[in-house]
């Protein structure tokens, strides 16, 4: 717990109260909008911001705006019991646009073609921020845990570098830990990929050697038995200005 001497902070574990549905697509707003008099313009709402609301007569719905798929919408962080009334109003307000369900497969395509990262495969406690190309999120002026990992990751230099790759897959594409080739030599992992529906790419992230990881490297990835082509991109495949999510 981390309560510092002196202040008189009550901490409590809500993790079990709360549950988090997420809405996103060019019409999340015209969903969205009839279930809550928040005003959703992006005057007033705009993208990485948050705000408390009721949404279809539930209050205490905290609505950020910010979602893992890359596209206009929100992430809707609802009481537990209320779940199930939030989502029937969502369905049924999206009705009329054409709303549909999708699962973690779609997800991964579609944060795969914006270049997120993924807890667990990207993003473990054996890598920093600093290798994980996340320094940006860093403001090392602020105390946090493990900042002394972290500033020692960025002084020494990272002793791995994730890359973000386009991949000349044959027929799958990358599932991690498939070998990276560099004249002949080893020189990193795979953590995962997915092929992009919206931008005909097969994409793949993975740790290699750090002065390996300009844009425009090329590598050979073992893939089910077959040696295929790859580069590092430069920028995302998808939206790279952001301007759906802004939208």
């Amino acid at each position: 717990w981390r309560v510092e001497k002196g202040e008189h902070v009550t901490i409590i574990d809500v993790t079990d109260a709360y549950g988090v549905l997420v809405l996103a697509g060019p019409k999340a707003r015209d969903v969205l909008a009839p279930l809550t008099d928040i005003d959703l313009t992006n005057a007033s709402f705009r993208w990485l911001t948050g705000k408390a609301a009721t949404v279809a007569g539930v209050a205490g719905v905290r609505l950020l705006r910010v979602n893992y798929v890359g596209e206009l919408g929100w992430e809707l962080h609802c009481p537990m019991a209320d779940m199930p009334k939030v989502f029937k109003a969502l369905m049924m307000s999206g009705k009329a646009h054409g709303i549909q369900l999708f699962g973690t497969y779609a997800m991964n395509s579609l944060r795969m073609e914006k270049a997120y990262r993924g807890w667990g495969s990207e993003l473990t406690n054996e890598v920093t921020m600093i290798e994980g190309a996340m320094e940006r999120f860093v403001d090392f002026n602020k105390d946090f845990i493990g900042k002394p990992g972290t500033l020692a990751s960025k002084q020494q230099g990272p002793r791995i570098e994730l890359v973000y790759l386009e991949v000349e897959a044959i027929d799958n594409d990358c599932y991690g830990n498939e070998p990276i080739y560099h004249d002949g030599k080893i020189v990193g992992l795979t953590t995962g990929g997915a092929y992009g529906h919206a931008t005909g790419k097969s994409l793949s992230f993975a740790y290699v050697d750090p002065t390996l990881a300009k844009p425009g490297t090329s590598f050979d990835i073992m893939m089910m038995g077959n040696l295929c082509k790859a580069h590092v991109m430069a920028d995302c495949a998808w939206d790279p200005k952001n301007e759906r999510l802004r939208a």
